[in-house]
């Protein structure tokens, strides 16, 4: 069993989970490599684990021929109730030219990290994210303010850890909430996350979800990680994750 660890140009961990899913697939006696381009890996065993940013994870299951969707969870279908709020897809083109579409939150739909997800109130918010050679497709959704957000793993249905990772911390998460849009999510992949938000009267809304790789750690146990990396990834490659126990 082996794990690929993602690092930069002078071989340092790329960023903090890289680290923390080094540490956890070593102890539970995993080979670990290297590599800065998932393309360096010419290893074509789809049951060896990539640990890395998104580009890297699709670039590789392109690499073993395994076929995935380019469309990212975000919001579910089925967890719609859950968000409280309106979510709609449009373009960036189309919410700059609607000077109604204003104090509005957006982020990438289709490219995740195209651009790091922000609130537009005004035009000078577009700067940097208009393309005249492509209109890029995003999501809208109405502003609200959060006090705390929270991010729970899910792996195999069942909450794996809770981490706080924005706001105040005296702030109550309604587990309830959680679980039960856990048990709502009939399509759930085998590891993904709930994030949620605290509103100023305490109500638990739904942020957003995230799929169970390249995700940030927030203080999450190594060994739970690595357990969390390897049932995303095992059921992409169809896999055995042997890392379930």
């Amino acid at each position: 069993m082996k794990a690929y660890i993602q690092t930069d140009k002078d071989g340092e961990f790329y960023n903090i989970n890289a680290f923390v899913a080094f540490e956890g697939f070593r102890n539970f006696g995993y080979e670990t490599g290297n590599f800065v381009n998932a393309d360096e890996i010419s290893d074509d065993n789809p049951e060896n684990i990539l640990v890395g940013g998104i580009g890297n994870v699709r670039k590789r299951l392109k690499n073993l021929n395994i076929a995935r969707t380019d469309k990212e969870i975000d919001y579910p279908e089925e967890l719609k109730p859950f968000l409280k709020r309106k979510v709609w897809e449009s373009t960036v083109n189309t919410i700059f030219k609607d000077k109604n579409s204003r104090n509005i939150f957006i982020k990438p739909k289709t490219e995740t990290k195209l651009f790091a997800g922000k609130v537009i109130r005004h035009e000078m918010d577009f700067l940097g994210l208009i393309d005249q050679e492509k209109d890029t497709e995003i999501w809208c959704s109405e502003r609200i303010d959060f006090k705390t957000e929270w991010r729970c793993f899910i792996r195999y249905k069942e909450i794996l850890d809770i981490r706080r990772y924005k706001g105040d911390w005296d702030t109550k998460l309604d587990v309830k909430t959680a679980e039960d849009a856990i048990e709502r999510f009939t399509s759930q992949p085998n590891s993904y996350a709930l994030d949620f938000g605290i509103t100023g009267n305490n109500e638990t809304v739904l942020i957003e979800v995230n799929d169970g790789h390249s995700l940030g750690t927030y203080g999450i146990s190594s060994a739970h990680y690595a357990k969390f990396l390897s049932a995303r990834w095992s059921e992409l490659t169809h896999t055995e994750d042997y890392l379930n126990f």
